[in-house]
């Protein structure tokens, strides 16, 4: 651990990385993995010395699952998502209210609107990832001393736990990922704004002998209010808010804890694994950026448990920045795109915690008698032709859509056909010899230019110089009935999802960012100032490849 390295001159100067991530729950181990492949050399500090077993967040949207193929976390490195096939709302009578068919629900990202996930497994699999590659190294029994920035990067001051040894660490960036206690927020000065909650939550994770019984039920009261659903083929969680004034010792015993489980399932033929006590939150940081240090995740917002957005939220922090500190350091953009992250990230991040905050108090606040109004209010709901759709097509989610950053014109237009700062949808495409694929996995982790079915020769030739001139790839799409005649650099529009999404922006072109936001949708007329614009801030990667430091993989080893 001592420090080895020479600057040339006889003097020992800090070991020095791209960029250093503190804590390695899913934020800080996904930002690794997107850091990764883009070839960073990434240093992983976690203070816990193994793994801890304990299932927190369970929830994963379909643009979460997005980020886990986009990290290539799928197949034998994937967490084992389980998807939820149906959401029943239901009273303490376990009465229906209103049920939510996801199998019937349009996949715009090519995933399960909502899956769930044992967070263990999950954090398991994050780590298998990271170790794919030579740039990253995980740190653990490690932890932050002090750091010091100044124009050029970071200086971390890292401690051992076990030797109390320290080690100095330069890094260009250092992405605090430590959770909502944060030791860098509060070293930074940093507030949280918001509220926490009066009441608890109650989280109960069983072992169950098979994958039977399979469903989502979301208790709405007036004695239980949360989710019961299983997570995973062998785990099931209890999820309950503990009203203001019982007493905390008593909901986590064994006889209160089985009177939970006991409506739902047999307690007698589940093992109980954790059962945890906790308080929610709705606080965001003042600010989650300070010079070259980022917050993300629980450091950055403090999410209520009620629509699952903790972790998504914080997985959407990830990939929005990673991609962006790697086309700085790799020369491909100006460090001013890094502006840009909180910009796009912090009203997306409120507005799911207001929504979240809503939801909480319409099912929470209240006694029985309001309770029992409010629940045949959403069956009545539930049941009419205009309101109906709206539960059962689970449209309560906002759309995720960025309104200003790094879009063509810096904000997204103000017309209805607006394409700018969309989440890019994902068909299945076909592509030449590799066949029937997701969109993601056609185009990588780089930016990219489509162009319409039918697009004019001028376009198409202009949509290949532009993506020549970022560094990105071109890709044509062609309508379904090609399909099996498909040209090279073509996709086929199997499920016509791409020729819809052109028609309803009126684009003949559109550029898609690392991340999948749309950064320009133009027609023919447009297409040369969406050229010039772009042309301006991102350019093909310079340094491809990051030389990796084998010594610091040896230190964290």
């Amino acid at each position: 651990m001592d420090q080895l390295a020479h600057n040339g001159r006889g003097v020992m100067a800090p070991e020095s990385v791209d960029v250093i991530v503190v804590g390695s729950g899913p934020v800080g181990a996904m930002a690794a993995n997107l850091l990764g492949q883009y070839g960073l050399r990434t240093v992983v500090i976690e203070k816990e010395t193994v793994p801890h077993t304990q299932s927190r967040a369970i929830n994963a949207d379909d643009e979460a699952q997005r980020i886990f193929q986009a990290a290539g976390l799928t197949g034998e490195l994937g967490p084992g998502f389980h998807p939820c096939l149906k959401m029943t709302y239901v009273d303490d009578e376990m009465r229906v209210l209103a049920e939510v068919d996801f199998t019937q629900v349009e996949r715009p990202n090519g995933h399960f609107i909502g899956s769930l996930f044992s967070q263990p497994r999950l954090e398991a699999s994050l780590t298998r990832g990271m170790g794919r590659f030579p740039s990253v190294s995980l740190w653990r029994g490690h932890e932050v001393e002090s750091f010091m920035q100044d124009e050029d990067g970071v200086s971390v001051r890292v401690k051992e736990a076990a030797t109390g040894r320290t080690l100095t660490l330069r890094a260009r960036y250092l992405l605090a990922c430590d959770g909502a206690k944060s030791s860098i927020r509060r070293r930074l000065g940093l507030k949280l704004e918001g509220t926490t909650a009066l009441a608890h939550a109650l989280a109960i994770t069983v072992e169950t002998p098979s994958s039977a019984p399979d469903f989502t039920y979301y208790p709405c009261g007036p004695k239980r209010v949360g989710i019961v659903t299983r997570t995973a083929h062998d785990e099931m969680r209890f999820d309950t808010v503990v009203r203001p004034g019982q007493d905390l010792e008593h909901v986590r015993s064994p006889e209160y804890v089985r009177g939970i489980i006991a409506p739902y399932i047999d307690p007698d033929s589940v093992r109980v694994k954790s059962v945890n006590l906790y308080a929610y939150h709705s606080r965001m940081a003042e600010k989650w950026r300070v010079g070259r240090v980022f917050l993300l995740g629980d450091a950055a917002h403090l999410m209520p448990p009620f629509l699952g957005q903790g972790v998504c939220s914080g997985l959407r922090d990830a990939a929005n920045l990673s991609w962006k500190i790697a086309h700085v350091l790799n020369g491909a953009a100006e460090a001013s795109l890094l502006d840009t992250y909180e910009v796009e990230r912090r009203p997306h991040a409120a507005e799911m915690m207001r929504m979240s905050d809503a939801l909480g108090s319409m099912l929470s606040s209240g006694g029985p008698l309001m309770a029992r109004a409010r629940n045949a209010f959403i069956n009545l709901l539930y049941r009419m032709p205009v309101t109906g759709p709206f539960i059962r097509e689970y449209k309560m989610k906002p759309n995720l859509f960025h309104a200003e950053g790094f879009l063509f014109g810096g904000k997204r237009g103000k017309s209805k056909q607006a394409g700018e700062g969309a989440y890019f949808p994902q068909p299945r495409v076909e592509h030449g010899e590799e066949g029937e694929r997701p969109l993601d996995d056609v185009i990588g982790q780089r930016f990219a230019v489509l162009t319409r079915p039918g697009a004019p020769a001028d376009v198409q030739q202009a949509a290949k110089a532009l993506a020549e001139d970022i560094g990105g790839v071109w890709l044509s799409v062609a309508p379904a009935a090609r399909s099996g005649a498909g040209r090279a650099g073509e996709v086929v529009d199997l499920e016509g999802k791409l020729g819809e999404w052109f028609a309803q922006h009126a684009s003949d072109l559109v550029v898609l960012r690392p991340d999948r936001y749309v950064y320009a949708a133009t027609n023919r007329a447009g297409v040369a100032q969406v050229h010039a614009a772009l042309k301006k801030d991102v350019r093909p990667f310079s340094r491809r490849g990051s030389r990796v430091s084998r010594r610091i993989a040896s230190i964290g080893a």
